[in-house]
Formats: C-alpha cells, structure tokens, sequence
C-alpha cells in the first residue's frame, strides 16, 4: 500500500463540483505517465494510457471524488453558523464532531458540529460552534452563504497491521485504486485504450462517472467504490468484511451489470488468485448506475472496496483490500481486447 497517497487522498477535502483538492493530487501522480489529460464540463479528470491494439476498446476506470461533507445555510444573530448535509453526512457522526469550512479565500476555518434532532432521533437542524457570539465575528472569519466543508479527522495508519483510519474513504478508496493502478501499468503493454478518471458529484446523484462516459464514449465504465457492513456481523450474511479482498457487486437499485462482463470479471480475479467478495446492494446505487446508460449502454460493473462507518467522520479500512483492487483492476486492463469485448456485449 501506498501510505503517503492514501494519507493524502483521505485528508484532501473536497464535496460535489469543489473537488480540486483531489484533482490536484491526481495530477501530481499521473501527469507525467498519462498519453492526454482530458475533463468533462462537470469537473471530472481522466488520464489516458493509449492501448497497443489499432481499434482498442476503450475502458474507463472511476472513483468519485468527493465525499460527504457541508454547506453553510446561514449564519445567526447570536454566531451559530447552520449548515445543510451535502452527499448524507452519517446521521450518528454530526454530534460533537470537529468539522472545517473552507471560505472563499482557501482558508480553512475549524469549529465543532453538533445537530438539534427529532423525537425519533434525526438531526432536522445542524450547525457549527466556532465560538462567535454575533454574526459579524462569524463573516469576520471569512464565512459566507455557500461556502463548504468537511470532517476534520487526519488519516493514520494503526501500528499493528494495515488498518487506516481516516475520513473521506468514499470515495478517496476509489481514487486511490485507480491511481495505483494507472502508475503500475506505465511500462506494460495493453491493448485497450485505458483512462484512469477521478469523476465528480457522485455522492449528490451518480453525475460525474456519466459525463465522463459521454466525454469519452467509453465502451466499458468499471466504477471503484466502496460498500458498508453491519459491522457486528461476521457471517454469510456480511459480504463486505474487511480484509476479505474487495466486493464483485452482482445487484443494486440502480444497476444489473451484464452477465458476461461480470462472469469475465470473477474469471479474472479467479485466476489470478486475488481475493474477492460477492455482494449485492439491497438498495443505493453508484456511478455505474448512470454511466451504463450512456448512448445505447455500456458494459458495466463495479468493484467495490469494504470499509466500517460510511459517510462518517471517521472510518476503518485495510490496506490488503486496496491492494487486492488494484490488482483486480489491473488484471483486467491486461486482460480486455477488441475480441474479448465484441464477445462480452453479444447477444446472440
């Protein structure tokens, strides 16, 4: 595992269409190996690695860049500064957490996030204490409508193993894969034509990875994400556990991935000895949700990386199941040509 990116992805901040922060790491790792640098009018970045084939198939590899996170509502006449949840903030970590808003300026302003809730429990109104009494100390610290922040947790690495602990895992674990996964395919032949994408707004509607397929019309989207276990559960009914490698999703609300594609994708990890889970979503969706509806359709799936506590605060990941994703994906990108591809989207 590649400790400093991940530690870097995890403590950029970064909500839906404010995700330079993120763009800007992905530049620093890959402009130097990417054939083009392209973007969607939305602000998703994709990074191209020409295929060796003279018609390669074109395949395009996703994590979304932004995670859960905050914007500010207003500000009231006694300084308490209410905010909106943007991409569903985890309902159990908006109490007593210390958050940050980053201002017009780029200055990024600490204070602690707390939430008045309902009989059964929801927070119906959340704001941050950043110690002001008026709302002139408020626009004193460079606050204003519209400006957004994030959970101020800093990402480590547990001493004992390879367990992470940091916020924004959904869907920093995502970038991350698909950067590794581009860097250590830079001097290996492939046939595909493949770009490595960080996609925009996929916590406030499945956007980025859309517009993305669109710019470059992709022939297959495989977006990387993430998935949450009931975290006391251990058993057959826990398809997401930690350290098991990362998730195959068969099923969601949003998305049936072609059967083919799909079989092809637990081949490939079969025989490539990586370690998967199968999951399905009972409900919630991810990019390949809209990507796969570009045009007339794109296969699609998605690889799924497990972690405990999403859109919270804080999280908890291993490092193994980050390296087993890359894996994956890297074995596919090797593995796809026009012939493989043309027999994958058949009907008949």
């Amino acid at each position: 595992m590649n400790k400093e990116l991940m530690f870097a992805l995890s403590n950029a901040d970064a909500v839906a269409c404010r995700e330079g922060e993120v763009r800007s790491i992905m530049h620093a790792e890959l402009d130097d190996i990417a054939d083009a640098v392209e973007y969607d009018k939305l602000g998703s970045i994709m990074f191209k690695s020409a295929g060796t084939e003279e018609n390669p198939v074109r395949i395009l590899f996703t994590g979304h860049m932004d995670e859960a996170g905050f914007m500010v509502r207003y500000t009231s006449d006694i300084g308490m500064v209410h905010v909106i949840g943007v991409g569903g903030p985890r309902k159990n970590s908006v109490e007593s957490q210390i958050v940050r808003i980053k201002t017009r300026s780029g200055e990024k302003v600490r204070g602690v996030l707390f939430a008045k809730r309902d009989t059964d429990g929801t927070p119906t109104d959340m704001y941050i204490d950043f110690g002001c009494e008026t709302a002139e100390e408020v626009r004193e610290l460079g606050i204003e409508i519209g400006d957004w922040g994030t959970f101020a947790a800093e990402c480590e690495l547990k001493p004992v193993s390879d367990i992470l602990l940091g916020k924004a895992f959904d869907d920093r674990a995502g970038v991350y894969v698909v950067t590794e996964a581009m860097k250590r395919l830079a001097n290996t032949p492939h046939a595909a034509e493949l770009w490595f994408a960080g996609s925009s707004s996929e916590e406030v509607g499945c956007r980025g990875a859309q517009t993305a397929a669109a710019h470059l019309d992709a022939d297959i989207v495989i977006p990387v994400d993430i998935a949450n276990p009931p975290e006391f559960d251990r058993g057959w009914n826990n398809s997401r556990k930690n350290g098991h490698g990362p998730m195959i999703v068969h099923y969601d609300r949003m998305h049936v991935p072609n059967e083919k594609l799909l079989h092809f994708i637990v081949d490939t990890a079969e025989k490539n000895n990586i370690p998967f889970q199968r999951d399905l979503f009972k409900g919630g969706g991810t990019d390949a949700g809209t990507a796969h509806l570009v045009g007339d359709g794109k296969l699609a799936t998605v690889i799924g990386v497990p972690l405990r506590y999403c859109h919270g605060s804080w999280s908890v990941m291993r490092g193994a199941d980050l390296d087993a994703a890359v894996d994956l994906v890297c074995a596919l990108a090797t593995s796809i040509d026009r012939v493989t591809y043309e027999e994958l989207k058949s009907f008949e």
